[in-house]
């Protein structure tokens, strides 16, 4: 491939690649692996664009190396090797991007295509697009079965299980509210209404203390339509009998963006909220007064978390899977097997031993088992447990109820454009599956 078709495909690669963090400025000291890869990354496609391929080359690997297995990176990595003719090297990166389970079109893909009519490397080329297309095949359909819809425009974004009450609370971002849905799929309004709510996004259960907790945030589906200003991004402590709000933590003011997601209970009662524009990740102490930062100037976009023994764990959206000590203190990112690509985790949960994710931000969707090392030091297994299934259109997040993963399977976020309006009339209702994990899935 030329240098100006080499341009065309980094400069299709681009906002993908963006799309697995924010922009915002990491001053750490000495540089962490996000900042890294990120400039590492800049500064690689900067030098293909000015037809300095050595230069690129040299920086994608050193990208490579602060984060592995990064999608996106891997296939451009494989199409800039083409670009200077090495077509082995090619073969390596897009075997890598196999390996790892994933997909992505050979019919469409130039550099690729190159790569399959050369004679010497035909072989290699035809076994790679065998892996693809099994990496296509359907997993965990005789296991995941629906367990309820919600119907109309309403986003689906987490859900807990009220046990006391047997009922499932779901959070709805363009529904910009809190619904309960019984055990016989009876949807039912829980949520008060309240000024500050707009879209719903995360929650977390304290069934002993009786109070939900849930994050609220303008995004473009909660705002769309809305008449004046939406109000900013807040933590929400919830009254669990009554469903109405009882107190309220607002997001540093600071000049920066901020958007609260996903969230965490503590074993003490305190909870962490994850701050996926702003990158951080806060913490409210047991007694519920203080919110306060946790982990800051580390993350692109801190998504699932649950708190394991004396460590939270964190799904970066942008670098992958990271352990903090619940005390405080330096994180750590997991390695992984060494073809596992974990970039795209949105959702996390645990059984109270293993790490269930749902990956949203990769082809396919799919649903992982994470086994940990006895010491919590690294990942020692990814197993794929769902993908490629209809039931699976950007699922989000998850809980483990009763010896089976339950998660918004289906959430519509791809229902809706940028703007946050519905992309047609009827928008196919948001859905919830189980993925019983019997000994067989274990």
């Amino acid at each position: 491939m030329g240098g100006g078709m080499l341009r065309g495909a980094i400069a299709g690669l681009v906002s993908g690649l963006l799309v697995f963090g924010s922009s915002v400025a990491m001053a750490q000291e000495p540089e962490g692996d996000v900042a890294a890869f990120r400039r590492l990354r800049a500064e690689g496609l900067a030098a293909a664009q000015a037809d300095d391929l050595v230069t690129a080359s040299a920086r994608l690997a050193e990208a490579d190396e602060r984060i592995p297995n990064h999608p996106g990176l891997m296939i451009l990595r494989a199409r800039l090797a083409m670009a200077m003719e090495d077509p082995l090297e090619a073969l390596i990166h897009y075997g890598r991007y196999g390996a790892a389970g994933l997909v992505f079109n050979p019919e469409a893909d130039t550099a690729f295509a190159d790569l399959r009519a050369r004679p010497a490397h035909a072989a290699g080329a035809a076994i790679i697009a065998g892996l693809i297309e099994e990496n296509r095949q359907p997993v965990g359909e005789d296991a995941l079965v629906p367990l309820f819809e919600l119907d109309g425009p309403v986003l689906a974004e987490s859900l807990v299980r009220d046990a006391t009450d047997n009922r499932w609370l779901v959070s709805q971002i363009a529904g910009r509210t809190i619904v309960s849905v019984a055990d016989d799929g009876t949807v039912s309004p829980w949520l008060e209404p309240n000024p500050a709510v707009s879209g719903v996004v995360g929650l977390a259960l304290d069934q002993a203390r009786g109070t939900l907790w849930a994050t609220t945030a303008a995004l473009p589906p909660a705002t769309h339509g809305w008449t004046g200003e939406a109000p900013p991004t807040a933590l929400l402590q919830i009254d669990l009998a009554t469903g109405r709000v009882v107190g309220l933590f607002e997001a540093p003011s600071d000049g920066r963006e901020h958007a609260f997601g996903d969230l965490a209970l503590g074993p003490n009662g305190e909870v962490f909220v994850a701050d996926g524009t702003g990158g951080d990740i806060y913490r409210l102490d047991a007694s519920g007064t203080s919110l306060t930062p946790f982990v800051i100037n580390v993350f692109g976009s801190p998504q699932g978390m649950v708190a394991l023994g004396d460590h939270l764990f964190v799904a970066d959206y942008s670098s992958g899977l990271w352990r903090v000590p619940l005390s405080g203190g330096t994180p750590v990112r997991l390695n992984a097997p060494p073809e596992a690509s974990l970039i795209g985790i949105d959702g996390l949960a645990t059984d109270g031993t293993r790490l269930f994710a749902i990956q949203n931000g990769v082809a396919p969707q799919r649903v992982l088992r994470l086994a940990l090392m006895p010491d919590h030091s690294e990942i020692a297994l990814v197993e794929v447990l769902a993908a490629n299934l209809p039931e699976i259109e950007e699922p989000t997040t998850a809980t483990v109820v009763d010896g089976q993963l339950v998660f918004v399977s289906r959430s519509q976020w791809n229902g809706f454009d940028p703007g946050g309006a519905p992309r047609q009339t009827e928008v196919p209702p948001a859905l919830i599956s189980r993925l019983p994990l019997t000994p067989e899935h274990d």
